[in-house]
């Protein structure tokens, strides 16, 4: 393991696919002296447990803006990182079962014209013939784009975090930022369990653990943990090359992993209703503790959902589950951008189940507010910490 240094320019603090993206920008820019400091090991957190989708099919417009800048490096990973992380480009297909549904997923098709991003809308014998087999005659139609797609987020944090250490970062695991060390309205440093390191601007990318960490500095980030699950079954050689299937009204995906398939769900209350994402903030923003169990009444939902949508699945057997935490805010968006009142302190997080797929666009922009003063690729002013404290709500909410 490499040893903690004492001094640093500059400190990114969290080793999940964030803040190894903002890591190598940083270093590909040309920043001396970046240390990345993960208190397990990178990647064992959310990135961990993530179902690795990217898409473009958002109701904002800067969301599908970051989609498209970040899709842009996904296929081109290996050219800008040397490392190897395959963006299986197989679209995203959203069904609906209403005609409620249907009418909200046509409604930003001249919001994706205007992108640049081909979406298209799908009837029912369409829908069969790009899943064949799947049941359909249940729908009222669909939605697909073709540069939608998966990767594997466990690939391109080792892919993002060697480069950045090829092009002079540091990284070190295994050691907890326990506190922001600020002097008056300037960050300069963190504390950890193994002595201070000082640093001109800190970058926070610690996820679900971010406000106990900004609390520390005086700083209110209103993020906080919300546990969602993930489950395994198969082998389905048949469907190894499917796109990511999401009912709309549901809330169940599912996608391949290799022969495998991978299920994704809402929560359920205790009444059985589907909980897509939490009813509202917590009183209290503290970091998760430990990692959430699943619950036992998702299998039996899972099993029955999946059977429902495609004869292939009439007998799941679940290999493997997990849950992990969706990072969450108010409005469902991230904050990335320094803090006004905070020189040299930054913040990358809250990204409500899309920090995987727009890793690349937010560590592009990010570090170019750290170095440059301001993002200048995209306008990411909508996605200050201000916006909670003024109460200007810019965002549709977008959690799926």
């Amino acid at each position: 393991m490499t040893e903690l240094p004492r001094t640093a320019s500059t400190v990114v603090v969290g080793g999940g696919i964030v803040g190894v993206a903002a890591a190598y920008f940083l270093a590909d820019r040309g920043e001396q002296d970046v240390l990345l400091i993960e208190r397990d090991r990178l990647g064992s957190g959310t990135s961990a447990g993530g179902l690795g989708g990217i898409r473009h099919q958002f109701a904002n417009e800067l969301d599908v803006r970051l989609s498209v800048l970040s899709t842009a490096f996904w296929r081109e990973f290996d050219a800008f990182t040397g490392g190897s992380h395959a963006f299986e480009e197989r679209g995203y297909l959203f069904l609906a079962d209403s005609e409620g549904g249907l009418a909200s997923l046509r409604e930003p098709l001249s919001l994706y014209e205007r992108c640049g991003v081909p979406v298209r809308m799908l009837s029912r014998i369409e829908i069969a013939d790009l899943v064949p087999g799947m049941r359909a005659d249940d729908l009222a139609g669909g939605r697909f784009c073709a540069l939608d797609g998966y990767g594997d987020p466990l690939d391109a944090v080792a892919g993002f975090a060697a480069a950045a250490v090829l092009e002079g970062a540091r990284v070190v695991e295994g050691v907890e930022v326990a506190a922001l060390v600020r002097e008056g309205d300037r960050v300069t440093g963190v504390r950890t369990r193994d002595g201070d390191v000082s640093a001109g601007r800190v970058l926070v990318a610690t996820g679900a653990w971010t406000a106990p960490l900004t609390a520390t500095a005086s700083v209110h980030v209103p993020i906080w943990g919300y546990a969602r699950s993930i489950m395994e079954a198969g082998p389905y050689p048949s469907l190894s090359r499917t796109p990511m299937v999401i009912e709309l009204e549901s809330g169940f995906h599912f996608r391949p992993k290799g022969a495998m398939q991978r299920f994704a769900m809402p929560n359920l209350s205790t009444d059985g209703g589907i909980e897509k994402g939490p009813a509202g903030p917590p009183e209290v923003f503290g970091g998760p503790v430990g990692r959430p169990a699943v619950p036992a009444s998702l299998e039996p939902w899972v099993r029955a959902r999946a059977a429902w949508r495609h004869p292939a699945f009439a007998d799941v057997r679940i290999a493997r589950s997990w849950s992990c935490y969706y990072e969450m805010t108010p409005d469902d968006h991230p904050v990335v951008g320094r803090v006004p009142e905070v020189e040299g302190l930054y913040i990358a997080a809250g990204f409500s189940g899309h920090g995987f797929m727009h890793a690349p666009a937010t560590g592009q922009l990010v570090v170019e507010e750290m170095l440059d003063g301001s993002a200048s690729t995209l306008d990411i002013s909508d996605l200050s910490l201000e916006r909670f404290s003024t109460g200007r709500r810019p965002f549709a909410p977008a959690v799926l």
